[in-house]
């Protein structure tokens, strides 16, 4: 499922712009579990965002992917 979500967000984004890059905020076990790579983001950076909900903090990273790199097909 994630892959067929990725794939409708960067063919929606490629084909009405021509983006430099796209972003998103993620949580962090995303990128244990390995579902960022099956989103196709590239590249990740720590502390995108941070949150305190129910005293619990929760950081986000902050993943992105250049415009050369969304897939054209």
């Amino acid at each position: 499922m994630p892959k067929i979500m990725a794939g409708v967000a960067f063919g929606v984004s490629f084909s009405m712009w021509d983006p430099d890059f796209l972003c998103a905020l993620v949580a962090h076990w995303q990128l244990d579990k390995c579902v960022v790579a099956q989103y196709g983001y590239a590249h990740h950076e720590p502390g995108g965002l941070r949150q305190v909900e129910q005293n619990v903090l929760t950081d986000w990273l902050l993943v992105w992917l250049t415009g050369e790199e969304l897939p054209q097909n």
